[in-house]
């Protein structure tokens, strides 16, 4: 089984990855952008009545709970900050890439996982006091990106990679098969979307996180978030609670099982409110 001479990635990313639509991406700009004002990130917002709904609908949820009710967009900017904003568009567009009518159970299950992953990974960041929390929730959110292009292009062919694989086994047999692995795939979507560096160098690393040489502390935390979500149920594959507990990315930020239990059902009980923010 070996279907890489004809598997062409470049255009399966093009196929089933869009550009950013250009009110998203100015938005994505401005809010990246330390001089620009509330009132031109709200305006930009504003372009796109499905993306002004969703921030408006954000930042009065529970996630980011306000002193008051949050009745504007300028309002919305203030309150919930460019660097939320930023990945609140980012994460609506990989919301609309997963979501399809026709969806089939492991794309859903590879979404919710996603989700999880995404903010697993996010109250780790804060609980080690690391800059870039916004970072961390997007790394985890596109993280298995790349996963759900190898069950577009075939789900019967990736599913049996799957059974076949180990989980330590599965980028040098999707390198095998395809002739790229499901994190280098991801990568070419964070850079298709002009994404940060940081995002697409912690999505290629994410599953050998000890081997690279920049970012390393993003990639243990995606690393950390992803073994959480999988020893809870919530992903493609099963993990042992050793294999969590005792990683070496979970030695290196220092983390013990009591401390990942109480960060991981703080997150728990934010999955379900992302995913309806989200769908």
């Amino acid at each position: 089984m070996n279907v890489s001479a004809t598997f062409d990635i470049h255009s399966l990313v093009t196929t089933e990855i869009p550009p950013l639509p250009n009110a998203a991406m100015q938005v994505a700009t401005l809010a990246q952008d330390v001089n620009a004002s509330a009132r031109a990130i709200a305006d930009a917002i504003g372009c796109d009545p499905a993306l002004a709904a969703r921030v408006l609908r954000v930042a009065n949820s529970p996630l980011y709970a306000t002193m008051r009710r949050i009745t504007s967009l300028p309002m919305a900017v203030n309150a919930l900050g460019n660097r939320a904003i930023y990945q609140l568009v980012i994460a609506s567009i990989t919301s609309e890439t997963f979501r399809r009518k026709n969806r089939s159970p492991l794309e859903k299950a590879l979404w919710e996982h996603s989700v999880a992953v995404a903010l697993m990974a996010r109250e780790i960041s804060v609980a080690l006091g690391m800059r870039g929390s916004e970072e961390a929730f997007l790394c985890g959110l596109l993280h298995d990106i790349g996963k759900l292009l190898l069950i577009r292009y075939d789900e019967l062919l990736y599913r049996q990679v799957m059974e076949e694989a180990a989980t330590e086994q599965l980028l040098a047999r999707e390198q095998e098969i395809y002739g790229y692995t499901h994190a280098q795939i991801g990568a070419l979507v964070s850079r298709r979307w002009e994404l940060p560096e940081e995002i697409a160098y912690t999505i290629y690393h994410h599953q050998n996180p000890g081997s690279v040489d920049q970012f390393i502390f993003m990639a243990r935390v995606v690393n950390v978030a992803d073994a959480m979500a999988n020893i809870a149920g919530i992903g493609l594959r099963p993990m042992s609670e050793r294999e969590a507990f005792e990683s070496e990315s979970t030695r290196s930020l220092r983390l013990d099982e009591a401390r990942l239990t109480a960060l991981w059902e703080k997150t728990t009980a934010s999955i379900s409110e992302m995913q309806s923010l989200l769908d």
